[in-house]
Protein backbone atom coordinates (compact mmCIF):
# COMPACT_ATOMS: atom_id res chain seq x y z
CA UNK A 1 0.00 0.00 0.00
CA UNK A 2 1.54 3.18 -1.18
CA UNK A 3 0.55 6.73 -0.02
CA UNK A 4 2.10 10.05 -1.45
CA UNK A 5 0.91 13.74 -0.04
CA UNK A 6 1.82 16.04 -2.40
CA UNK A 7 0.49 19.46 -1.94
CA UNK A 8 -3.37 18.90 -1.50
CA UNK A 9 -3.67 15.43 -2.63
CA UNK A 10 -2.15 12.25 -2.28
CA UNK A 11 -2.34 9.04 -4.35
CA UNK A 12 -3.82 5.91 -2.80
CA UNK A 13 -3.55 2.33 -4.11
CA UNK A 14 -5.93 -0.04 -3.16
CA UNK A 15 -4.87 -3.74 -4.84
CA UNK A 16 -3.67 -1.89 -7.95
CA UNK A 17 -5.84 0.72 -8.42
CA UNK A 18 -4.57 4.41 -7.82
CA UNK A 19 -6.81 6.91 -7.04
CA UNK A 20 -6.11 10.96 -5.68
CA UNK A 21 -7.91 12.10 -2.49
CA UNK A 22 -7.82 15.41 -1.26
CA UNK A 23 -5.46 15.21 1.89
CA UNK A 24 -7.90 17.67 3.86
CA UNK A 25 -10.77 15.51 3.02
CA UNK A 26 -9.35 12.24 4.58
CA UNK A 27 -5.41 10.43 5.66
CA UNK A 28 -5.43 6.53 6.18
CA UNK A 29 -4.30 7.64 9.33
CA UNK A 30 -5.01 4.39 10.99
CA UNK A 31 -5.66 0.63 9.89
CA UNK A 32 -9.32 0.96 11.17
CA UNK A 33 -9.28 -1.89 12.76
CA UNK A 34 -11.24 -0.36 15.99
CA UNK A 35 -13.62 1.07 13.67
CA UNK A 36 -17.44 -0.02 13.81
CA UNK A 37 -17.36 -1.23 10.43
CA UNK A 38 -13.86 -3.47 9.33
CA UNK A 39 -14.08 -4.46 5.51
CA UNK A 40 -11.97 -7.25 4.31
CA UNK A 41 -9.11 -6.51 1.34
CA UNK A 42 -10.22 -2.64 1.91
CA UNK A 43 -8.43 0.45 2.67
CA UNK A 44 -9.37 2.64 5.86
CA UNK A 45 -9.29 6.18 5.08
CA UNK A 46 -10.00 8.75 8.16
CA UNK A 47 -12.47 11.60 7.46
CA UNK A 48 -16.01 11.90 5.83
CA UNK A 49 -17.59 10.04 3.37
CA UNK A 50 -16.78 11.58 -0.01
CA UNK A 51 -19.95 12.90 -2.31
CA UNK A 52 -23.10 14.39 -1.26
CA UNK A 53 -25.53 13.21 1.36
CA UNK A 54 -28.00 10.71 0.58
CA UNK A 55 -31.55 11.82 -1.36
CA UNK A 56 -35.19 10.39 -0.55
CA UNK A 57 -35.41 9.86 -3.73
CA UNK A 58 -32.86 6.59 -4.56
CA UNK A 59 -30.53 6.17 -7.02
CA UNK A 60 -30.92 8.69 -10.31
CA UNK A 61 -32.69 7.38 -13.04
CA UNK A 62 -30.98 6.29 -16.15
CA UNK A 63 -31.59 7.41 -19.63
CA UNK A 64 -31.72 5.85 -22.87
CA UNK A 65 -32.83 1.98 -23.62
CA UNK A 66 -31.73 -0.91 -21.99
CA UNK A 67 -28.64 -1.63 -24.54
CA UNK A 68 -27.61 1.52 -23.87
CA UNK A 69 -28.43 3.44 -20.48
CA UNK A 70 -26.42 6.27 -19.38
CA UNK A 71 -26.15 7.65 -15.90
CA UNK A 72 -25.18 10.63 -14.09
CA UNK A 73 -21.93 10.42 -13.35
CA UNK A 74 -20.33 8.56 -10.38
CA UNK A 75 -23.97 6.67 -9.71
CA UNK A 76 -24.46 3.77 -7.25
CA UNK A 77 -27.03 2.12 -9.57
CA UNK A 78 -27.82 -1.01 -7.35
CA UNK A 79 -26.80 -1.60 -3.10
CA UNK A 80 -28.00 -4.19 -0.82
CA UNK A 81 -26.73 -5.51 2.23
CA UNK A 82 -27.61 -9.35 2.14
CA UNK A 83 -30.36 -10.34 4.92
CA UNK A 84 -30.09 -6.43 6.71
CA UNK A 85 -30.09 -7.64 9.86
CA UNK A 86 -26.39 -8.26 12.18
CA UNK A 87 -25.01 -8.52 16.04
CA UNK A 88 -22.61 -6.46 17.10
CA UNK A 89 -19.42 -8.73 16.75
CA UNK A 90 -20.75 -10.56 13.27
CA UNK A 91 -18.88 -11.14 10.68
CA UNK A 92 -18.82 -12.28 6.67
CA UNK A 93 -21.69 -10.23 6.02
CA UNK A 94 -21.90 -9.40 2.37
CA UNK A 95 -23.01 -6.12 0.43
CA UNK A 96 -23.27 -6.06 -3.24
CA UNK A 97 -24.27 -3.41 -5.75
CA UNK A 98 -23.34 -1.85 -9.08
CA UNK A 99 -22.10 1.60 -10.27
CA UNK A 100 -21.65 3.32 -13.43
CA UNK A 101 -19.05 2.75 -15.92
CA UNK A 102 -16.75 5.74 -14.75
CA UNK A 103 -16.52 4.92 -11.03
CA UNK A 104 -12.84 3.88 -9.81
CA UNK A 105 -14.03 2.44 -6.20
CA UNK A 106 -16.50 2.01 -3.96
CA UNK A 107 -16.05 4.60 -0.56
CA UNK A 108 -18.71 2.49 2.78
CA UNK A 109 -19.56 3.48 6.31
CA UNK A 110 -21.92 3.11 8.82
CA UNK A 111 -24.32 6.07 8.86
CA UNK A 112 -23.49 8.14 11.77
CA UNK A 113 -20.43 5.91 13.21
CA UNK A 114 -16.74 6.19 13.26
CA UNK A 115 -13.77 8.41 12.13
CA UNK A 116 -13.31 7.30 8.26
CA UNK A 117 -14.93 5.16 5.92
CA UNK A 118 -13.48 1.85 3.76
CA UNK A 119 -12.05 2.17 -0.04
CA UNK A 120 -13.00 -1.16 -2.36
CA UNK A 121 -11.94 -0.74 -6.05
CA UNK A 122 -14.59 -1.31 -8.29
CA UNK A 123 -14.85 -4.82 -10.11
CA UNK A 124 -15.69 -5.28 -13.59
CA UNK A 125 -18.49 -4.45 -15.97
CA UNK A 126 -21.17 -6.56 -15.49
CA UNK A 127 -22.11 -8.28 -18.93
CA UNK A 128 -25.95 -8.27 -18.06
CA UNK A 129 -26.02 -4.34 -17.50
CA UNK A 130 -24.17 -2.40 -20.26
CA UNK A 131 -22.47 0.91 -18.30
CA UNK A 132 -22.30 -0.65 -14.97
CA UNK A 133 -19.95 -2.17 -13.20
CA UNK A 134 -20.39 -4.52 -10.22
CA UNK A 135 -18.76 -4.48 -6.75
CA UNK A 136 -18.81 -6.44 -3.90
CA UNK A 137 -17.53 -6.11 -0.22
CA UNK A 138 -17.65 -8.59 3.02
CA UNK A 139 -17.72 -6.93 6.40
CA UNK A 140 -17.28 -7.42 10.10
CA UNK A 141 -18.97 -5.75 13.08
CA UNK A 142 -17.03 -4.28 16.27
CA UNK A 143 -18.84 -5.90 18.97
CA UNK A 144 -19.31 -2.73 20.97
CA UNK A 145 -21.29 -0.93 18.01
CA UNK A 146 -24.01 0.25 19.58
CA UNK A 147 -27.90 -1.44 18.84
CA UNK A 148 -30.39 0.19 16.62
CA UNK A 149 -31.33 1.01 13.07
CA UNK A 150 -28.29 2.06 11.14
CA UNK A 151 -28.04 2.79 7.29
CA UNK A 152 -24.91 1.70 5.66
CA UNK A 153 -23.79 3.96 3.34
CA UNK A 154 -21.93 3.50 -0.17
CA UNK A 155 -20.73 5.93 -2.52
CA UNK A 156 -19.14 6.12 -6.03
CA UNK A 157 -15.71 7.44 -6.26
CA UNK A 158 -13.63 8.34 -9.36
CA UNK A 159 -9.83 8.26 -10.21
CA UNK A 160 -9.49 11.83 -8.41
CA UNK A 161 -11.38 11.36 -5.12
CA UNK A 162 -14.66 12.83 -6.35
CA UNK A 163 -17.62 11.72 -4.87
CA UNK A 164 -21.41 11.03 -6.16
CA UNK A 165 -24.36 11.10 -3.78
CA UNK A 166 -24.39 8.98 -1.48
CA UNK A 167 -26.61 5.89 -1.67
CA UNK A 168 -28.08 4.31 2.11
CA UNK A 169 -29.14 0.34 2.31
CA UNK A 170 -30.84 -0.13 5.53
CA UNK A 171 -29.27 -2.10 8.35
CA UNK A 172 -30.72 -3.37 12.20
CA UNK A 173 -27.78 -3.85 14.48
CA UNK A 174 -29.97 -5.95 16.91
CA UNK A 175 -29.19 -7.25 20.72
CA UNK A 176 -28.40 -10.61 21.03
CA UNK A 177 -30.97 -11.95 23.31
CA UNK A 178 -33.84 -11.25 21.32
CA UNK A 179 -36.41 -8.78 21.76
CA UNK A 180 -38.54 -8.76 18.59
CA UNK A 181 -36.30 -6.33 17.08
CA UNK A 182 -37.70 -3.64 19.31
CA UNK A 183 -34.15 -1.93 19.09
CA UNK A 184 -34.96 -1.01 15.25
CA UNK A 185 -38.58 -1.07 15.12
CA UNK A 186 -39.36 0.82 18.59
CA UNK A 187 -43.40 -0.22 17.62
CA UNK A 188 -42.51 -3.55 18.32
CA UNK A 189 -43.20 -4.72 21.76
CA UNK A 190 -40.74 -6.79 23.59
CA UNK A 191 -41.55 -10.74 24.87
CA UNK A 192 -43.02 -10.21 28.57
CA UNK A 193 -39.61 -12.44 29.93
CA UNK A 194 -36.66 -14.39 28.18
CA UNK A 195 -34.39 -16.57 30.02
CA UNK A 196 -30.93 -16.83 28.38
CA UNK A 197 -28.33 -19.31 28.92
CA UNK A 198 -24.72 -17.89 27.74
CA UNK A 199 -21.31 -19.63 27.77
CA UNK A 200 -18.13 -18.62 26.90
CA UNK A 201 -16.32 -22.13 25.37
CA UNK A 202 -17.48 -24.76 22.42
CA UNK A 203 -19.61 -27.26 24.82
CA UNK A 204 -22.72 -28.64 24.32
CA UNK A 205 -24.82 -27.32 27.40
CA UNK A 206 -28.43 -26.82 27.10
CA UNK A 207 -31.26 -24.69 29.19
CA UNK A 208 -33.55 -26.71 30.93
CA UNK A 209 -36.90 -24.43 32.45
CA UNK A 210 -38.82 -26.14 35.06
CA UNK A 211 -42.49 -24.79 34.53
CA UNK A 212 -45.44 -24.20 37.15
CA UNK A 213 -47.01 -28.01 36.25
CA UNK A 214 -43.83 -29.67 35.84
CA UNK A 215 -42.71 -29.71 32.51
CA UNK A 216 -39.53 -30.01 31.68
CA UNK A 217 -38.85 -27.17 28.63
CA UNK A 218 -35.04 -27.60 26.65
CA UNK A 219 -33.95 -27.77 23.43
CA UNK A 220 -35.20 -31.04 23.15
CA UNK A 221 -38.34 -30.59 24.30
CA UNK A 222 -38.42 -26.67 23.10
CA UNK A 223 -42.40 -25.51 23.49
CA UNK A 224 -44.36 -24.82 26.76
CA UNK A 225 -47.35 -25.57 25.12
CA UNK A 226 -46.81 -28.91 22.90
CA UNK A 227 -49.02 -28.43 19.86
CA UNK A 228 -51.18 -31.04 18.05
CA UNK A 229 -48.52 -31.55 14.65
CA UNK A 230 -48.23 -27.87 13.89
CA UNK A 231 -45.97 -25.17 14.47
CA UNK A 232 -46.31 -23.46 18.06
CA UNK A 233 -48.85 -20.59 18.25
CA UNK A 234 -47.55 -16.79 18.71
CA UNK A 235 -48.18 -17.05 22.51
CA UNK A 236 -46.50 -20.39 23.10
CA UNK A 237 -43.09 -19.90 24.97
CA UNK A 238 -40.58 -22.04 22.91
CA UNK A 239 -36.54 -22.11 23.10
CA UNK A 240 -35.11 -20.86 19.86
CA UNK A 241 -32.33 -23.41 19.27
CA UNK A 242 -29.85 -26.49 20.66
CA UNK A 243 -26.62 -24.24 20.16
CA UNK A 244 -23.35 -26.51 19.69
CA UNK A 245 -25.13 -29.66 19.29
CA UNK A 246 -23.35 -32.67 18.83
CA UNK A 247 -20.50 -30.29 18.91
CA UNK A 248 -20.85 -28.84 16.14
CA UNK A 249 -19.92 -25.04 15.90
CA UNK A 250 -22.90 -22.66 15.05
CA UNK A 251 -21.46 -19.15 16.38
CA UNK A 252 -24.00 -18.89 19.11
CA UNK A 253 -23.17 -20.84 22.40
CA UNK A 254 -26.55 -19.28 23.49
CA UNK A 255 -30.18 -20.69 23.64
CA UNK A 256 -33.37 -18.46 24.66
CA UNK A 257 -36.71 -19.60 26.57
CA UNK A 258 -38.99 -16.50 25.20
CA UNK A 259 -42.07 -16.00 26.26
CA UNK A 260 -43.97 -13.62 23.90
CA UNK A 261 -47.03 -12.85 26.29
CA UNK A 262 -47.09 -13.10 29.57
CA UNK A 263 -45.98 -16.18 31.86
CA UNK A 264 -48.44 -18.54 33.47
CA UNK A 265 -48.37 -17.66 37.01
CA UNK A 266 -46.41 -19.86 39.10
CA UNK A 267 -42.31 -20.81 40.22
CA UNK A 268 -39.81 -21.30 37.16
CA UNK A 269 -36.52 -23.36 37.76
CA UNK A 270 -33.46 -22.62 35.73
CA UNK A 271 -31.01 -24.90 34.91
CA UNK A 272 -27.73 -25.62 33.27
CA UNK A 273 -27.05 -29.20 31.72
CA UNK A 274 -23.27 -29.34 30.92
CA UNK A 275 -24.35 -31.96 28.12
CA UNK A 276 -20.80 -32.30 26.85
CA UNK A 277 -17.78 -30.95 26.76
CA UNK A 278 -16.60 -31.09 23.15
CA UNK A 279 -12.93 -32.56 24.53
CA UNK A 280 -12.51 -29.03 26.29
CA UNK A 281 -11.52 -28.83 29.52
CA UNK A 282 -13.78 -25.88 31.28
CA UNK A 283 -16.73 -23.17 30.48
CA UNK A 284 -18.14 -20.25 32.30
CA UNK A 285 -21.83 -19.51 31.75
CA UNK A 286 -24.11 -16.77 32.81
CA UNK A 287 -28.15 -17.80 33.02
CA UNK A 288 -30.09 -14.08 32.41
CA UNK A 289 -33.24 -13.31 32.99
CA UNK A 290 -34.74 -10.50 31.18
CA UNK A 291 -37.68 -8.57 31.26
CA UNK A 292 -39.41 -5.22 30.31
CA UNK A 293 -38.80 -2.17 31.30
CA UNK A 294 -40.83 1.37 31.54
CA UNK A 295 -39.23 2.80 28.90
CA UNK A 296 -40.42 -0.79 26.74
CA UNK A 297 -37.23 -2.57 26.04
CA UNK A 298 -35.80 -5.66 27.22
CA UNK A 299 -33.61 -4.98 30.25
CA UNK A 300 -31.85 -8.27 32.18
CA UNK A 301 -33.26 -8.42 35.76
CA UNK A 302 -31.06 -11.06 37.38
CA UNK A 303 -27.76 -13.16 36.17
CA UNK A 304 -25.34 -15.17 38.04
CA UNK A 305 -22.54 -17.14 36.81
CA UNK A 306 -20.67 -20.61 37.11
CA UNK A 307 -18.17 -22.69 35.64
CA UNK A 308 -17.86 -26.76 34.46
CA UNK A 309 -14.94 -28.67 33.96
CA UNK A 310 -14.79 -31.99 32.22
CA UNK A 311 -15.44 -34.28 34.17
CA UNK A 312 -19.24 -33.21 35.11
CA UNK A 313 -20.60 -33.52 31.31
CA UNK A 314 -23.34 -35.28 32.01
CA UNK A 315 -24.60 -37.32 28.77
CA UNK A 316 -28.14 -35.80 29.20
CA UNK A 317 -29.98 -34.36 32.55
CA UNK A 318 -31.57 -31.59 34.49
CA UNK A 319 -28.21 -30.32 35.09
CA UNK A 320 -26.93 -27.93 37.98
CA UNK A 321 -29.80 -25.48 39.31
CA UNK A 322 -29.06 -22.08 39.06
CA UNK A 323 -32.32 -20.03 39.90
CA UNK A 324 -36.03 -20.00 40.69
CA UNK A 325 -38.18 -17.33 38.92
CA UNK A 326 -41.67 -16.69 40.23
CA UNK A 327 -44.45 -14.85 38.28
CA UNK A 328 -47.32 -13.84 40.14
Amino acid sequence: MKRLCVGTAFVLTVTGLAFAIACGQGMPANSGVTEPLLVHGAQFVSGPLPGKAPTNGGPPAPSGDAGARTFPPLTITAFQVEYPLALPGATGKSVAGRASSDTAAIGVKLQGLGSGYWVVPIGDPDPDYPGESDFSLSADFNADDPTGQRNLLAVAIDSNGNGGIQQESPLCLTQKIPDNLHECVKTNVVPRAVFTLQWDANWDLDLHVILPDGADVNPKQPVTVPSEGGPPGPTVGKIDRDSMRGCVNDGWRQEDLVFPTEPAKGNYELYVDPFSSCGLGAVRFNMIVSEPGADGALHPTFTRSGEFIQTQESGGSRGLFVFEKRFD
